[in-house]
């Protein structure tokens, strides 16, 4: 049975992971600076009793809470996420999504752990050079910033950590590149949590711009299966990527949300404007959908939430939870 450490196990991607690899046999536990929420409570049972309390920044917790475990992967779920919130806080940023980071490595370095999967971003890729994303796009320019700013450009730069403590330390790592995730519990709102939960709620949901900004929107579940996936994947191999796409596979806007809302939820009351903020009108440049042609191949994982089937799917558990 393997022994899994998911870092970050509090949050929202963190609490699905965790979930995912216990009901496939592995014996997991969790660490994180917050206590579970109620709602991450309620999706993964168990997830509060295997809780580490413990910073991220703080390496001798850290430490401590892997001698105890002796985990044969970690997780690397910790992080900061977004755009906006890195403008307003850089450092914060790079301290957690990246020395952060550093911490984990030096401690799986120091303890043996025979693997790291990183939860990473597609906001890592500096920008596409085709209709697709691919895993090889570059991940750096010298002529412009990473277009999603401290937040990409941190994700960045973990990959290329763990690629180093790979290929000098033996460490088998993975990076998992996720695309704007979404399900009950989640914590970003991406347009689509409010008009799901008001549109149950019996609430109007009114947003004066965002209708066009699209993205690959990927359900939690999902990203979770790919996790249980990859630690038991061999990354080891000559010539194997250490990078890989999990995502729907195509864009998808707030309008259509909209639409897909309002047809599942009669009466629904949802409006949203086309126009976008200066921010989001330069991040849509960058918006082409992923080819995650690389993670059927490799990981034999496939989506199976598209974006009716996922939203019909956050419907149903949002009203259970209501109901419980």
């Amino acid at each position: 049975m393997l022994k899994i450490l998911v870092t970050g196990g509090a949050g929202f991607v963190g609490a699905y992971i965790f979930e995912a690899l216990t009901e496939a046999g592995s014996e997991v536990y969790a660490y994180d600076r917050a206590q579970v929420a109620s709602d991450l409570a309620w999706v993964a049972k168990d997830l509060p009793d295997a809780l580490i309390s413990g910073e991220i920044a703080d390496v001798a917790s850290l430490s401590s809470a892997c001698r105890s475990v002796r985990p044969d992967v970690i997780v690397h779920a910790a992080a900061r996420v977004g755009l906006e919130p890195s403008l307003e806080d850089p450092s914060g940023f790079y301290q957690t999504n990246v020395m952060g980071f550093v911490n984990v490595c030096e401690v799986a370095r120091a303890l043996d752990v025979r693997k790291i999967v990183l939860i990473s971003s597609n906001t890592a890729c500096h920008a596409g050079v085709g209709p697709v994303q691919k895993e090889a796009d570059p991940a750096f320019s010298i002529v412009r910033a990473n277009p999603s700013a401290h937040y990409g450009t941190s994700k960045m730069i973990a990959e290329a950590i763990g690629m180093s403590y790979g290929q000098f330390h033996g460490i088998d790592f993975l990076a998992l590149r996720v695309a704007a995730v979404y399900g009950f519990g989640m914590r970003t709102p991406l347009y689509i949590k409010p008009m799901i939960e008001n549109a149950v709620d019996g609430i109007r949901t009114t947003f004066s711009t965002g209708g066009r900004m699209k993205r690959d929107l990927t359900h939690v579940r999902d990203v979770a299966r790919a996790v249980a996936a990859a630690v038991h994947f061999d990354g080891t191999q000559p010539g194997q990527s250490h990078v890989i796409n999990i995502a729907a596979g195509s864009l998808v806007s707030p309008t259509e949300i909209a639409r897909i809302v309002r047809s599942m939820v009669p009466g629904a009351e949802i409006e949203i404007g086309d126009a976008l903020t200066p921010l989001e009108e330069e991040n849509l440049k960058s918006r082409v959908p992923l080819d995650i042609k690389l993670a059927r191949d490799s990981l034999g994982w496939t989506p199976q939430f598209q974006i009716a089937r996922g939203i019909a799917e956050y419907l149903q558990t949002y009203r259970k939870y209501r109901e419980s």
